[in-house]
Formats: C-alpha cells, sequence, structure tokens
C-alpha cells in the first residue's frame, strides 16, 4: 500500500501497470495472496523503490558480480570455499605439478581445510568477520600480476608534429628552408647548409689556377726569361 501511495496510483492503475487484475492488488494487499519477487520489484520501480539484502547490523549486501575468476572450462568456482589467486599454489601442488594441462587460474581449498585454515588463523581465512569475501575478479588479478612483475619500462608516445611541413628535397640538403620553400618552418639562421657547407670545403680544398696575363698582341705575357747568348 506504501509503495502504491508513493506512486500516487489506484488499484486499478497499478493493475494496469503490473499486468495483473484490480483483484490481485486488492488481495495482495491484505496478505491474502504472496506475490513473487519480480512482482514486488516492479511495484517498487514505480513507487522509485529497490529491493536490498541487508545483513543483521543493516548492511547492504551486495550481489556476487559476473566478473568474478573462473576456472579454464569458464565455470564458476564453488560458491561456499574461498579462492586464493593462482600465484598462491597450494603445497600438494607444488609436490605434484601437473604439465599435461593448462595453468590454473585460481585454487581453493576443500572444506575440511578451510575450517582447520579458519581454526588456526583469527576465525576467518581472509580476516573478516564471517569469512563470506568475493572471490576475486579478473580485472583484480591482472593488476596483482601487474604489481609482482614491478615496474615496467614506460614507452612514450611519438610527439605530435607542431607543423606540417611540405619542404621539398632542397631544403633536406640544405638543413634550413631555402628561399623559394613554401613551408619557412625552419628559416636561413646564418650556418652554412650541408651542400653550401661541401661547397665551401671543396673551394678550400682546391686552389684556384693561376692568372694569366693577356698584352696588346694577344701573347701571353709570363716572367722574364733569359736567353743566353
Amino acid at each position: 500500500v506504501r509503495a502504491r501511495r508513493r506512486a500516487d496510483l489506484s488499484q486499478r492503475e497499478l493493475a494496469a501497470a503490473i499486468g495483473v487484475s484490480r483483484a490481485t492488488v486488492a488481495r495482495i494487499e491484505t496478505g491474502r495472496t504472496r506475490p513473487s519477487a519480480a512482482l514486488i520489484a516492479e511495484v517498487l520501480r514505480l513507487a522509485g523503490l529497490r529491493l536490498a539484502v541487508v545483513d543483521e547490523a543493516g548492511r547492504e549486501v551486495a550481489p556476487v558480480g559476473g566478473d568474478e575468476v573462473r576456472d579454464n572450462a569458464g565455470r564458476r568456482f564453488p560458491g561456499h570455499l574461498e579462492v586464493a589467486p593462482p600465484d598462491e599454489v597450494p603445497r600438494h601442488r607444488w609436490a605434484n605439478p601437473r604439465y599435461d594441462r593448462p595453468a590454473a587460474q585460481a585454487w581453493y581449498h576443500r572444506r575440511a581445510e578451510r575450517d582447520r585454515r579458519r581454526a588456526s588463523s583469527d576465525g576467518t581465512s581472509d580476516g573478516t568477520s564471517d569469512g563470506t569475501s568475493d572471490h576475486p575478479t579478473v580485472e583484480e588479478l591482472a593488476v596483482r600480476r601487474r604489481l609482482m612483475r614491478g615496474p615496467q619500462p614506460r614507452v612514450r608516445p611519438c610527439p605530435v608534429p607542431l607543423i606540417d611541413c611540405a619542404c621539398p628535397d632542397d631544403c633536406v640538403l640544405e638543413a634550413c628552408c631555402t628561399a623559394g620553400c613554401p613551408c619557412q618552418c625552419e628559416p636561413w639562421s646564418g650556418t652554412p647548409g650541408i651542400a653550401r657547407a661541401r661547397a665551401l670545403a671543396r673551394s678550400a680544398a682546391d686552389p684556384a689556377p693561376d692568372v694569366v696575363e693577356l698584352g696588346e698582341e694577344g701573347e701571353v705575357e709570363g716572367p722574364a726569361q733569359e736567353v743566353d747568348p
């Protein structure tokens, strides 16, 4: 009745919304009919409410998630037992390893071993008050593996170019933008480029030929030579 009042619905309107007769709504409100959990959840949804499971202290207990670790066949591990990560290999498995099957996704102890471990600790195997911890999820195990490997080298991505360069090949040889370059991303800074530096090096290594002067009659004027009498 309170949910119907919060939703501001009459019995007839509520019956039409949830797909039952008005008489069924009346029997539910008087306690002569026990509705299903799905029907109660639908009525609460219309009123802006929801079903919740709480413990003795009034704390809400969340349902089991669908991302918990599973075995190699895709089956869930026993829900009433605690599941350990794959790196916590039991002692008997260390003594008798199996190489004819894939590596285990997780481990669990049977009830007798679990009770013995609880009795030898503070009453639970995981430190909680009731020993009903959730099984590890796939994401949690992936994080655990990364932490066990330690810090890994980080590869930085290539920097994004600030300028969309369209320099021709001459700019590559000169190590700067030439006068005819439409980009002008690296203008001339006064330092010779590769091609200019090579030309200067060749000119310094090869001296210029001797200058020859011509006389009035077109004869070559050279240094005076001694003539024997």
